[in-house]
């Protein structure tokens, strides 16, 4: 009878770890495919990872990203809104940013330091108001406006903030669904 008992009691111990097991597995799975949650269970990363499975941008991120006139003139224009639309975790919360033809959504440029284009171009433009992106470069969003002192490189104003995860703070917002 002991012997009974104790099977018994191991069957439901079993049974309620299986059954706890497969709960937090269907939670994971749910988390694993929406952003909301998912950027609630990673926190902070710079894209969604492998472990994400639900749409690269989900159609309620479009929404909340363009006015519903400028989806429906980007559709008619056979441009799919999406495709300049990433988005981020940061502090488990879901961040977005519209990306034009330039990579303004990357990890900002902070460097004070001025390029060897930057130098020549001032050399060639002395005093010229602002240094073209041509001659900056699209590799990152800059923060400064950069412009020529004489023949120096000089930095004129700070036009973007930088958060902590090292991105334009005023190009990205935080969305839920």
């Amino acid at each position: 009878m002991a012997d009974v008992k104790s099977c018994s009691l191991r069957c439901v111990l079993v049974l309620v770890a299986a059954l706890h097991l497969s709960a937090v597995k269907a939670e994971s799975a749910a988390t694993l495919d929406y952003p909301v949650a998912y950027c609630h269970a990673v926190g902070t990363i710079d894209a969604p990872g492998a472990a994400y499975k639900g749409p690269a941008v989900p159609d309620w991120m479009v929404a909340k990203a363009y006015p519903p006139e400028a989806i429906k003139a980007q559709k008619n224009a056979g441009i799919d809104p999406k495709r300049a639309l990433v988005w981020r975790c940061a502090s488990g919360l879901v961040l977005i940013c519209v990306q034009g033809n330039a990579p303004q959504c990357g990890n900002a440029s902070t460097s004070k330091t001025p390029t060897k284009a930057m130098r020549e171009y001032c050399a060639e433009t002395p005093n010229a108001d602002v240094i073209p992106l041509y001659v900056i470069g699209h590799e990152n969003p800059m923060i400064y406006d950069w412009g020529c002192h004489g023949k120096e490189p000089a930095i004129k104003s700070q036009v973007l903030k930088v958060d902590a995860q090292g991105y334009p703070a005023e190009l990205w917002q935080s969305v839920t669904h």
